[in-house]
């Protein structure tokens, strides 16, 4: 599918109709390649969903650099896992509501939108709230270091 490049919301098929697969899926690899396809849509669609996969690759790289534990690692993958299932599921409902009301304003709409939309919020801040008890005693002595000080 493609983006028209009047609206970002409507998309256009790019495999004519007669060759739009509407069955079920016929064996594993078919279904395991519409998998990585939706996380390609998702993606290349959704801006926040890039930033929160450029943020997890730092975290990564961090973790590896200060060399974390097998615990700290748990709690890392923990986070990182829930901001990116929060926001598989944001998109999910944001596509389905569209999908359903079109551009029509509906109050029950939007707070689907917006509950959604908080749901990223909130595991994002667990996220946060993980990545400073992990990375705080590994990055103390580091500052400590570079500023001469003890806290």
């Amino acid at each position: 599918m493609t983006l028209d490049s009047n609206d970002n919301k409507k998309i256009k098929p790019i495999t004519p109709l007669d060759e739009q697969q509407v069955t079920k899926n016929s064996h594993f690899l078919q279904s395991f390649g519409h998998a990585v396809e939706g996380i390609g849509q998702l993606l290349v669609r959704e801006r926040n969903m890039r930033f929160h996969f450029f943020a997890s690759v730092i975290v990564i790289y961090l973790g590896f650099h200060l060399r974390i534990g097998r615990q700290d690692w748990l709690w890392t993958a923990m986070a990182i896992f829930a901001v990116v299932m929060s926001e598989f599921v944001n998109t999910m409902i944001e596509n389905m509501v569209d999908l359903i009301v079109g551009y029509e304003y509906h109050p029950l709409a939007k707070i689907a939108k917006d509950v959604a939309a908080g749901a990223v919020v909130f595991a994002v801040m667990f996220a946060m709230a993980v990545g400073v008890i992990v990375f705080y005693p590994y990055v103390l002595p580091i500052i400590e270091q570079l500023l001469n000080l003890k806290f």
